[in-house]
């Protein structure tokens, strides 16, 4: 009788853990190769970097903090009109959200058989773009940095003829390190997700100075002086199509924004999170914007298949922007077409060396509508930088729901 209820209890656990055992499917582009010893311990690092890092973005989104009992409290608006206050949202329940955190969650079930999906980008590109290691200083932190050998993005931009974006982004790449070391995951996140603590992810992930090139950023020092870089999701490294037949819509990577710089108001289809990092020098270091699209601050007027939204700033951006540390406001999730912008500049700045703004960055929806970040138009063409206070007008596009 004993032998029986044993292989009855052995029985029960092989099909229950063969019942719940994920079922999953790389995307078409992830190479299949063999790699050599040396190589796969090279990987092995990187990889174990990646699963740290999913693992604290899970449970950083559903500690709970403030208000909520289940899930940490993240800015949805940072004004609103009725209360002159921020809006916030329990972030873990959002629908997209728990969407992302189960498919993370089966990943780091599973880790074995997500590691299928992963690959170290060894040829140096996603697809569509070059990706790049910063600096010579950061390669050396990491041997699996110096494996993948990635373009050094100082060299990039000492071959860039504009004088502004050049300066920026040799600014932003020769002190990489400094600037990502200013920062501070210890308040929301059980081990240390920052450069200091998962030096093989920061060094060897692809970095893409994703503005340099398109004049439609506007400001030069942006242009210049912003990197981003994905870890999982569809041009990154981990890359999973479907889950249990459910298509994985995460993706998760990190940014970088020099300091004196201003990313101007832009919007996009996919809903995005923000997790600051950086500790600032001053309370007014970084600051931040997030408003809904129709939001009665601004004037909206019916366009071709969506809404063209004028913000003017001029007496107002101050009441829109919310400071960023990593302890208080340190959580954004913005809904589809939020207008957003993030304010590192101003005179305050320039008497700290070697600052930015860095940030957990991921996005929710990024296998439907359109992917695209669309950047806001200055009224006044004429104008030379997008601050919060200049007049813009964001063209917005509606989306399939």
């Amino acid at each position: 009788m004993r032998n029986i209820r044993l292989f009855i209890t052995i029985l029960v656990l092989s099909v229950s853990t063969t019942a719940y055992a994920a079922d999953f499917v790389c995307m078409s582009d992830v190479p299949k190769k063999n790699w050599t010893h040396k190589e796969q311990k090279n990987i092995d690092l990187f990889w174990n970097d990646t699963l740290v890092y999913l693992d604290e973005y899970v449970k950083a989104l559903e500690t709970p903090t403030g208000k909520c009992v289940d899930s940490a409290e993240a800015v949805l608006a940072t004004y609103s009109s009725s209360t002159g206050k921020p809006e916030t949202v329990c972030i873990a329940r959002v629908r997209d959200v728990e969407l992302n955190i189960k498919h993370i969650k089966a990943i780091l079930a599973e880790p074995d058989k997500a590691k299928l999906c992963f690959d170290p980008q060894s040829n140096n590109s996603n697809g569509w773009a070059v990706l790049y290691t910063p600096s010579r200083e950061l390669q050396k932190i990491s041997p699996v940095a110096e494996w993948l050998n990635r373009p050094i993005a100082v060299d990039y931009f000492e071959k860039i003829k504009d004088s502004e974006i050049r300066e920026a982004g040799l600014k932003v790449n020769q002190n990489f390190i400094e600037i990502t070391s200013k920062t501070d995951s210890s308040a929301h996140f059980k081990r240390d997700i920052t450069i200091k603590g998962l030096p093989h992810l920061w060094s060897s992930v692809g970095w893409l100075p994703f503005y340099s090139e398109n004049p439609k950023a506007w400001n030069k020092s942006l242009r210049g002086g912003y990197l981003y870089a994905e870890v999982m999701g569809p041009w990154g490294n981990l890359r999973v199509d479907t889950i249990d037949k459910e298509i994985v819509g995460a993706e998760v990577g990190m940014t970088v924004q020099l300091s004196n710089t201003s990313y101007p108001v832009h919007f996009h289809h996919p809903q995005e999170i923000y997790m600051n990092l950086t500790t600032p020098d001053h309370p007014k270091q970084n600051r931040f914007m997030a408003l809904s699209y129709d939001n009665d601050q601004f004037k909206v007027e019916p366009g071709k298949d969506g809404y063209k939204v004028r913000v003017n700033g001029d007496g107002k951006w101050e009441y829109w922007y919310m400071n960023a540390d990593p302890v208080n406001n340190w959580l954004l999730y913005l809904d589809r077409n939020a207008l957003h912008a993030f304010y590192a500049g101003d005179k305050q700045n320039l008497n700290y060396r070697n600052t930015g703004w860095v940030n957990v960055w991921a996005r929710t929806t990024v296998r439907d509508n359109d992917q695209n970040t669309r950047l806001s138009t200055p009224d006044d063409n004429e104008v030379k930088e997008i601050i919060p206070s200049t007049s813009v007008t964001a063209d917005t596009k509606k989306w399939k729901p």
